[in-house]
Parts: C-alpha cells; structure tokens; sequence
C-alpha cells in the first residue's frame, strides 16, 4: 500500500547554504565533518545534507538526503 502523503520543505542551494552555516557560525565544524545526521548518524557534508534545523538555542541539527531519515525527521517534528 503506497501512502499519498508530502510535506513541503523550504530549500536553498549552493551560496545560500553555505551563507547560511556562515551565519550560524557552524561552518568551520561542518568542513571538517564534525556533524552528523541526527537520524541515522552518517557524516554530513555538502552531497548529502538535506536538513539544517535548530536542536537549542545554541545548536544547530542536520539530517541527510536518505528518504527515510527525511521521513523520519518530519515525522518527530509533527509529534
């Protein structure tokens, strides 16, 4: 049985990204892959980061690109 369900995910690529890790002052650590897919635990990088999301208010979390870490993901944060 397929499930019919879709959630929408704000996205920005290339430059914005890294405007963005810039900002939130994670970009050094993110380089040297200090951070992991807070799912399944792989090493993130620029291929496979697909989610960046705050874990506190001093943290910042990120989630890969596999389907079921997404799936994952959206479903903890509707709970």
């Amino acid at each position: 049985m397929s499930s019919d369900k879709r959630f929408e995910i704000d996205a920005i690529l290339g430059e914005e990204f890294i405007e963005l890790i810039d900002s939130l002052e994670v970009k050094d650590e993110f380089e040297k892959g200090v951070y992991n897919c807070i799912i399944c635990g792989d090493k993130v990088d620029y291929k496979n980061v697909l989610i960046v999301f705050p874990l506190s208010q001093d943290e910042v979390g990120f989630v890969c690109k596999k389907p079921e870490c997404v799936v994952n993901y959206k479903s903890s944060e509707s709970k």
